[in-house]
């Protein structure tokens, strides 16, 4: 077995499990249609939904006891911290006067980045669920189009025939391209490190057991069933590269794709939402005299 033959293997496993989850997403069939990303997803939200509770009772506890009046300690400390960030990122991505939205993005923020990390745990991952992605990007397209409509009212439609009316069918394909180039970016960065991480698990499971064959310790060592399993010696060299591997795209390409996502969230919906005018600051020269004029005679 060859490296393209694994690659095609691959290649073909995972465009059969792209079909079927896209069939699977517009199918019920009771309680059997739960995807386990689906139970990672709700295990997400719970957990994040009890963060929120215990960090909004503490804060009242805090500020009945005037504790704002000295420097914020333990689960206060790292709330206010991500608090002042998310908000700090609204403020700089949308505008000094739209701050609101750190609490969007404090939600935003958490689930992407857990959800890419809760694989490291042993459950299912959820960026590469299609669903998740494609759920994250239909919300973010449906806050735009609101936020266009509730500041620009009927002139929202007018985008669509602009230059000429003949564009129409170009601006309203624009108009999705949004929630098409979001999903398939995050949906495909993970995607790209499942096929990456299979194919280096292969190649050093095939070096590991090349090199016990040299020795000439294949099924040889012991007597208990594991030790003469010949599968055994695949398992050495894989572990190490393979988990740091997989904690890069976890870790740090789950970062970087959270970042890109809500950034690009921030930007798009701050462009329907009006800007204030930024002061000059210009020194006001002072008025000319006004002399009569006279006419001599």
């Amino acid at each position: 077995m060859n490296f393209l033959t694994v690659f095609d293997r691959v290649t073909s496993a995972t465009s059969h499990s792209f079909e079927d989850k896209m069939e699977s997403m517009f199918h019920w069939d009771g309680w059997a249609s739960i995807d386990a990303p689906l139970v990672s997803s709700l295990f997400v939200m719970l957990l994040l939904a009890v963060i929120g509770v215990v960090v909004g009772v503490r804060a009242r506890i805090a500020l009945k006891n005037k504790e704002y009046l000295q420097k914020p300690k333990g689960i206060m400390f790292f709330a206010e911290l991500y608090y002042n960030m998310c908000n700090n990122f609204a403020s700089t991505n949308m505008g000094e006067t739209h701050s609101e939205w750190g609490g969007y993005f404090w939600t935003l923020f958490a689930y992407l980045f857990i959800g890419f990390n809760i694989s490291l745990f042993g459950l299912p991952s959820l960026v590469d669920w299609l669903a998740c992605p494609l759920c994250l990007a239909i919300i973010m397209f449906a806050i735009i189009q609101f936020q266009g409509l509730r500041y620009s009212k009927l002139g929202y439609f007018h985008r669509y025939v602009e230059p000429i009316f003949i564009f129409l069918p170009v601006n309203l394909i624009t108009m999705w391209a949004p929630i098409v180039s979001t999903t398939m970016r995050m949906f495909g960065n993970c995607l790209s490190g499942t096929i990456l991480v299979t194919l280096l698990q292969w190649a050093l499971s095939n070096a590991s057991s090349g090199i016990f064959d040299l020795l000439g310790v294949v099924g040889t060592i012991g007597t208990s069933p594991f030790w003469n399993d010949p599968g055994w010696t695949s398992i050495f060299l894989a572990p190490f590269p393979v988990g740091i591997l997989n904690s890069y795209f976890s870790l740090f390409s789950g970062f970087i794709q959270t970042l890109v996502f809500t950034t690009l969230s921030a930007i798009w919906i701050s462009q329907e939402m009006p800007q204030p005018d930024e002061e000059k600051k210009e020194e006001k020269l002072p008025a000319p005299e006004v002399r009569p004029l006279v006419i001599e005679g």
